[in-house]
């Protein structure tokens, strides 16, 4: 669908205010790729030297705190393959253990996603394979440098190390070329929901692409990793010309198109698309091997539709996962010739998760990020599926870049809060854990989404760890918004809770990336001399706390984000909580 135009502030240089006199916060420094410190850090008064050197000669990153030396040399992806090799030779040889017998793989991806333990990963096998061979910053898919489902699978073992579990793999069936957008065609111009798309296949090895289709997705599954593919929603007009029956029309007889898009037409939702879909479903599930579909504009289709397209299918009642692009807040709606979002209609008819509007988060206060979430909460439960979740998804393939919104400390700020918050699964987009600057590419033949800041991504990997080790507080605890006695007009100071069986997490955020914010915390339970794990990697400017008894005076750095483990066993008690 059409990228949302968010409104944008600009990034003048970070000004601060005086600062108070209290301790400094620091939490364990940034390390490697695989590691990760064993135990948080104890509060200390001031930061410790870094490398024996004192912090003032310590090696910065731009404008974002020290880290541990050597970290600009490492990087996410592993070294492409050298240009003299054939095209498939690296992929082909680091698939060849995918021969022998499968392990067995149980699916849970409904399950994960409606217990908030799935971490999601987006990404477009054209371009997270694809490979710049003769470095002209093009990609030629005739000098075999697009990507393929074979020149994807070494990349994976990257993102389990970055704590993923799940894939979100844009659509994989052939594209339309009539009146295509880009030189590719747009991903979501279905030319033929019953086959795969020919431009994945390597050519010449010996396999079918539907052979590499199922080693890609086997390959994840060793890896730990499940796989979701798209259910694209609209035709192609290659496909209205192969399948008229398949068309919405209006009453004139003239096929419906949705809002200004030239490229796909709607389809009418009858028998015939379900007769058609469930080539599709047998393909995907039955021969790929899939373990669940991400539901592109299910408004498309109402409830009428859905429930008994779902309950047909036992694979799709079981723990076969649905995610369904539907948003709860109507920022892209009404469209033409699309209807009005169902969230909440689309969860009670099947669906695991419906997508949350966290990616107009840079245009949000503290207290509307805070509303947002009980609202949300508040209406799963008045709707019956208190057991469903939200995507956590601060960026997508339809939204800008976070760069022009705030910089490296707003994609640091929301992978934090994203690993964090509540009744929500983190969300990826490919390119989020570099920073890259340009839109998200759905229509040509272009590298690899990647920005130029790994810092982002060893954040990120360092929250999804903390996020593992502290799973039954994160995605089954109380959440718990702790009032703010004191804070400044500008309304940007986040704080909230996560509790479970004795154990705390107070989570700290200050969404303006420019500016230093103060405010004064009211923490019933909290004594003067609790102390203070912030069991976040540590990054930018320091910030600064004083604990008195059942206060906390708070003086966050620019685009802070502090998780301090708390002794308050009675804090449910003294404040509201919510499940």
């Amino acid at each position: 669908m059409p990228p949302r135009i968010i409104p944008t502030a600009g990034f003048p240089p970070l000004a601060g205010k005086p600062l108070v006199q209290a301790p400094l916060i620091q939490g364990p420094p940034m390390q490697g790729l695989n590691a990760f410190s064993s135990r948080p850090q104890v509060l200390q008064p001031s930061p410790p030297a870094l490398s024996g050197m004192p912090p003032a000669a310590a090696p910065p990153l731009p404008g974002y705190g020290w880290m541990s030396p050597g970290l600009s040399q490492v990087l996410l992806a592993p070294p492409p393959p050298p240009a003299s090799s054939a095209p498939f030779t690296s992929s082909v040889s680091a698939v060849n253990g995918l021969l022998a017998p499968s392990p067995v793989w149980k699916n849970q991806l409904s399950s994960m996603l409606r217990n908030n333990q799935a971490v999601i990963y987006a990404l477009n096998i054209r371009t997270f394979g694809a490979h710049d061979k003769n470095g002209d910053h093009r990609i030629d898919p005739w000098l075999g440098e697009n990507g393929t489902f074979l020149s994807s699978i070494p990349r994976l073992p990257e993102l389990a190390a970055l704590g993923v579990n799940t894939l979100h793999v844009l659509p994989i069936n052939p594209v339309g070329q009539l009146k295509r957008l880009g030189e590719a065609g747009s991903l979501y111009a279905t030319a033929d929901y019953t086959r795969l798309n020919p431009e994945f296949d390597v050519p010449f090895n010996g396999l079918t692409l539907l052979q590499e289709a199922r080693m890609f997705v086997d390959a994840a599954h060793r890896q730990g990793i499940h796989v979701m593919v798209d259910l694209p929603s609209c035709a192609s007009m290659d496909l209205a010309l192969s399948n008229p029956e398949l068309i919405a029309r209006n009453t004139d007889g003239k096929p419906l198109t949705p809002t200004t898009w030239i490229d796909i037409l709607m389809m009418e939702n009858g028998p015939a698309l379900i007769n058609y879909w469930d080539r599709f479903f047998d393909l995907m599930i039955n021969k790929v091997g899939v373990d669940g579909f991400r539901v592109d504009v299910a408004r498309a289709r109402d409830v009428n539709f859905w429930q008994p397209f779902i309950n047909k299918y036992p694979q799709l009642q079981g723990e076969m996962g649905l995610l369904a692009e539907s948003y709860t807040i109507e920022d892209d709606s009404p469209l033409e010739n699309i209807p009005r979002d169902i969230p909440f209609d689309l969860l009670r008819a099947g669906f695991d998760t419906i997508y949350g509007n966290f990616h107009i988060f840079p245009s949000w206060t503290a207290t509307d990020y805070m509303n947002y979430i009980l609202e949300n909460r508040r209406r799963m439960v008045e709707s019956g599926v208190p057991d469903r979740s939200l995507l956590g998804s601060f960026l997508t393939h339809d939204d800008p870049s976070l760069m022009p919104r705030g910089g490296v400390p707003v994609y640091l700020l929301s992978a934090g809060l994203m690993c964090m918050q509540p009744y929500t699964v983190p969300y990826l987009l490919d390119g989020f854990t570099t920073g890259y600057e340009k839109p998200f590419d759905i229509f040509n033949w272009v590298e690899r989404p990647t920005g130029q800041h790994p810092e982002i991504g060893l954040f990120t990997q360092q929250m999804l760890s903390l996020r593992r080790q502290y799973q039954d507080v994160v995605t089954r605890g109380l959440f718990i918004p702790i009032p703010l006695t004191t804070q400044g007009t500008d309304n940007n100071i986040i704080a909230f809770a996560r509790y479970f069986q004795g154990k705390t997490l107070l989570v700290l955020a200050n969404k303006d990336v420019n500016a230093r914010h103060q405010a004064s915390l009211n923490v019933p339970t909290l004594l003067p001399n609790q102390p203070f794990q912030d069991l976040a990697p540590y990054y930018g400017q320091q910030s600064r706390i004083q604990p008195t008894a059942n206060q906390l005076d708070v003086d966050l750095s620019p685009g802070a984000f502090h998780v301090f483990a708390l002794n308050t066993p009675l804090l449910p008690r003294v404040l509201p909580s919510y499940h």
